[in-house]
């Protein structure tokens, strides 16, 4: 029976230790969800219009993302700078914002807010400044258009447009493919396509010039 006792001792002592650690783990996550950090954005002052950002996210398509890709980003936009408001702004095409899909104008600190951005990074295409902002002229247009997201991801319809397509075709509407036909193979659940353009097409295309994270 001392035995016994003991037994039940030492479970119930293991027990309420491994309730106190998922406890603790818990509290952690529930604290860095309640207070995430801002992205430190840097380098303002060299950026061009039709300069790409890039941003990973915190939801679970940001992990997918960068796990099929073994990137460390998710999500692009194009930069331009609004000189009424005097500041940068990121035209792109996102899902599930709480708004309608459109592809939309916000300001970069919208873009990398901290419940939207784990961390980003600024990278420009090899290519002319009047390449670049005819780039970004082409997105703002799509923006005033309300083009709605392509939650199909095919890139034979250019009636919707995803994040990476919307790049992609505003530098092709130029004469210029930034992912050198680079694509991911995804799920035709996902795509009736059977691929895509990931944010790391871009990223690793031999039409980038640079690419610094914030």
């Amino acid at each position: 029976m001392p035995l016994r006792s003991a037994q039940v001792i030492n479970h119930f002592n293991k027990s309420r230790f491994i309730a106190a650690l998922i406890v603790g783990i818990a509290l952690v996550m529930s604290a860095c969800r309640s207070h995430p950090e801002q992205v430190k954005v840097s380098g303002q002052d060299e950026w061009r219009e039709g300069d790409i950002v890039l941003r990973c996210g915190s939801g679970m398509e940001s992990r997918v993302v960068t796990q099929r890709s073994h990137s460390a980003y998710s999500h692009v936009g194009l930069l331009h700078y609004d000189s009424l408001c005097k500041e940068w702004q990121v035209v792109h095409a996102v899902p599930g914002e709480d708004e309608p899909e459109y592809v939309k104008t916000e300001p970069l600190s919208v873009f990398y807010s901290p419940f939207r951005a784990r961390s980003g990074a600024w990278l420009r295409v090899d290519c002319s400044d009047s390449v670049a902002q005819k780039a970004v002229q082409y997105a703002l247009q799509k923006a005033e258009q309300h083009i709605l997201f392509d939650n199909e991801y095919l890139l034979a319809d250019s009636t919707f447009l995803y994040c990476t397509e919307l790049v992609w075709r505003a530098f092709m509407a130029q004469g210029m493919d930034v992912t050198n036909g680079r694509r991911h193979p995804l799920p035709t659940m996902f795509s009736k396509e059977g691929e895509a353009i990931f944010p790391s097409d871009i990223e690793q295309s031999e039409t980038t010039l640079f690419v610094k994270p914030f």
